[in-house]
């Protein structure tokens, strides 16, 4: 903070590491190995996603130390429900895990919204909402997400003007299609049933929707902004600086918002270096699964002679 902040000198070949989302396996897997090999890191947690919660899980430290207790399996989030498609469970860090966190010294906790929301982007769609696979974590948008929905483009929420759909056509196509996966299935099975979802959108051609004003743009984005930034304050008990823009994607008037709401830091998912007093476009690159040789390479580029960001 202090070098991004003010210039101040750091160690030499400082680097920090970065998680985003706030997934349990910070807390359970990663707080662990920063402590061992004495790093440190910060976590971008959502504020909305993380869980109510006063009792920590037990950490893979201590799980291999003897204790026994709730070691949630964390390592593989996509699974098949009952249907047989392969969906996302991740599982994320609850309160009193954050707190467990920041009290131990190796990781920090900062903002990352308070929904990770996405917006659509515009009327334009080929295809309905159905059940099916579903390999991402955060794709809802304020309207929800259920079957018959048109599939309507989905941006990021920090830097597009959102879309949205007419409220009678959205509860009409909630009255025509059914909620449950089950009665989803064997709706769409049905050849006349589709057409009879195409026939009602249809007759919205000329009312699909509109796009948002100015003023409801500012709300949205200031709900995400600094609603995240006050849920997560409420959480930890202190004031948080530091913000994340989900996606790495904003716009002018969103970055305007974060530094309005109290934000003097704000991350990206640019890869590059981080010159000193330079603390509203932070630099990262991402962890991949590449060789010891490869993590070398990428730290020799952005981190000397400046602090390096490493986000996974």
């Amino acid at each position: 903070e202090g070098f991004l902040l003010h210039g101040e000198p750091v160690p030499e070949k400082s680097l920090l590491i970065t998680f985003d989302d706030g997934f349990l396996d910070n807390y359970l897997h990663a707080l662990p190995a920063l402590h061992t090999y004495g790093h440190k890191g910060v976590v971008f947690a959502v504020s909305g996603r993380l869980e109510p919660g006063e009792e920590p899980r037990v950490s893979l430290a201590e799980l291999l130390a003897g204790r026994a207790g709730d070691h949630p399996h964390v390592r593989r989030p996509l699974r098949k429900n009952a249907h047989g498609f392969t969906v996302r469970t991740d599982i994320f860090c609850n309160h009193a895990e954050v707190r467990a966190m920041e009290a131990s010294g190796s990781i920090a906790v900062a903002s990352h919204s308070h929904g990770h929301m996405g917006v659509f982007t515009g009327p334009e769609f080929t295809s309905f909402v159905s059940p099916g696979n579903r390999g991402r974590t955060f794709y809802l948008t304020e309207h929800g997400y259920f079957w018959g929905l048109p599939g309507f483009k989905v941006g990021p929420g920090l830097q597009h003007r959102a879309f949205l759909p007419n409220p009678e056509l959205l509860d009409s196509l909630r009255r025509l299609v059914p909620a449950s996966e089950e009665e989803a299935l064997a709706f769409f099975a049905v050849e006349e049933n589709v057409r009879a979802l195409r026939s009602l959108v249809t007759r919205f051609a000329d009312t699909m929707g509109r796009f948002e004003s100015d003023e409801e743009r500012r709300e949205r984005m200031w709900r995400e902004i600094a609603g995240g930034k006050a849920e997560l304050e409420a959480i930890l008990g202190h004031e948080v600086k530091s913000f994340c823009w989900p996606w790495g994607h904003f716009c002018q008037e969103a970055h305007a918002l974060a530094r309005e709401a109290g934000f003097s830091l704000l991350f990206t998912t640019k890869e590059g270096a981080n010159p000193p007093s330079q603390p509203l476009a932070v630099c990262r690159f991402k962890a991949k699964a590449q060789s010891g040789a490869w993590l070398v390479s990428r730290l020799r580029v952005y981190a000397r002679p400046v602090l390096g960001m490493l986000y996974a």
